[in-house]
């Protein structure tokens, strides 16, 4: 009986020793986004001072965006951001976080596609199409044909199409490194592969007034 209540006491001590350990990593999470928060705001106003022209904040926590022009905020909403780390059925595991820092629009677009990676197919727990999988699309047809001939497509035909129309939105704006603003759904949470995802009309205003080497701070 006395090893049965000292194991019991035992596992009650590791149990709250667990759980200190857990708010302490929760505690230090927590102050790793303030410290993070604190140095963004003043980047925003360094950038605020020295920058004359629109430029835009990303806060991953919160999923928000700030479209700024000096000390001035221009518009502001949610948008989605990098969901981290994630994995498929297999136990293989990818980052997909939002990276973090002060980036630049390297390329503005419109009518963009989205080309599926492999790990689109791998995440989903599918084999990547070979390319006689690969369902093409006519570069014959418009671009708003393209859109309406995928759309037409049965579910198991669109899972195969690489190059995909119209998903995107109707603009894109390159950060580089793989990272861009574009349409997209679930904005409010950590949703995206990295990109960062926007309503339409928010879209449209931030494409409008940013330009080619306008900053983007990301925190």
């Amino acid at each position: 009986m006395e090893q049965a209540d000292a194991a019991i006491a035992r596992a009650d001590t590791l149990e709250r020793i667990n759980a200190v350990l857990v708010a302490g990593l929760d505690f230090l999470e927590d102050y790793r986004r303030t410290v993070e928060s604190l140095e963004t705001r003043i980047s925003a106003d360094s950038l605020g001072s020295s920058f004359p022209g629109y430029y835009l904040v990303i806060d991953t926590a919160e999923n928000r965006f700030y479209l700024r022009r000096g000390d001035l905020l221009v518009r502001s909403g949610y948008c989605g951001t990098g969901k981290g780390w994630t994995s498929n059925d297999t136990g293989r595991t990818w980052d997909f976080s939002t990276p973090r820092g002060l980036r630049y629009v390297q390329e503005v677009g419109t009518n963009p596609y989205w080309y599926r990676p492999e790990w689109y197919w791998l995440e989903m727990n599918m084999r990547p199409p070979t390319p006689e999988q690969v369902v093409v699309i006519p570069d014959s047809l418009s671009y708003s044909d393209q859109i309406a001939y995928y759309n037409s497509l049965p579910s198991s035909e669109q899972v195969y199409v690489q190059r995909v129309p119209g998903v995107l939105g109707s603009y894109v704006l390159d950060l580089g490194g793989g990272v861009l603003l574009h349409y997209g759904v679930g904005r409010g949470r950590n949703v995206s592969h990295g990109c960062i995802r926007l309503s339409s009309a928010d879209l449209e205003a931030i494409y409008r007034a940013l330009p080619v080497g306008a900053p983007v701070l990301i925190y």
